[in-house]
């Protein structure tokens, strides 16, 4: 089954990427191991808002 428009992402999780983004200067991997996910899953979420709202 396949979901469009939803995040693989918690709230909290999407709050935190925000927080990572906004310190600039990071790579996909550092803020997919700062969360726990794999980076393809920073990709995607990144991908799919943009610019990024983690809401």
């Amino acid at each position: 089954m396949i979901t469009f428009g939803t995040s693989t992402l918690s709230r909290f999780q999407r709050g935190a990427l925000a927080q990572l983004i906004n310190e600039g200067n990071k790579s996909y991997q550092v803020m997919a191991d700062a969360l726990g996910v794999a980076k393809a899953t920073i990709s995607y979420e990144l991908d799919r808002v943009k610019p990024y709202d983690p809401e």
